[in-house]
């Protein structure tokens, strides 16, 4: 049936055991998603937006110096909320959404949750959005 649309399936995981390969110790290197989140913004903005000194991002960029924890966690939540806004709005779109207030959120900036609260409830009013739903 053209045009009918479904709701997606429930995601339920059926496995018992997960076995991680060598290579997966890759994915604890957030260097990559640093290097797409300075490529989208550039340096000074994705600085601004993890709350770190132009400099450092750059010596991290290089290689020059180690992510530490606190900053690879905002790292991959920053990636994480870009990625999934930009599947919901075109970059103009999605730029004002992170600045703008939110019924989802209280009214607040999603920027700034993101900042105060982490990708959780960002990532959740994202998801209402694609979802149709209004505060």
């Amino acid at each position: 049936m053209a045009g009918v649309s479904r709701r997606p399936r429930a995601w339920m995981p059926i496995a018992r055991t997960v076995v991680l390969k060598p290579s997966a110790a890759a994915l604890a290197d957030v260097s990559p998603l640093l290097a797409r989140v300075v490529e989208a913004l550039g340096t000074n903005a994705a600085a601004r937006l993890l709350d770190a000194d132009r400099a450092q991002v750059s010596r991290w960029s290089s290689g020059k110096e180690a992510i530490g924890s606190e900053m690879g966690r905002r790292i991959v939540d920053l990636h994480d909320v870009l990625t999934r806004i930009l599947r919901v709005y075109n970059r103009e779109a999605a730029a004002m959404w992170l600045v703008g207030s939110e019924p989802l959120l209280g009214g607040a900036r999603p920027i700034d949750v993101l900042a105060m609260e982490g990708a959780g409830p960002v990532v959740r009013a994202m998801d209402g959005i694609a979802e149709g739903a209004y505060a």
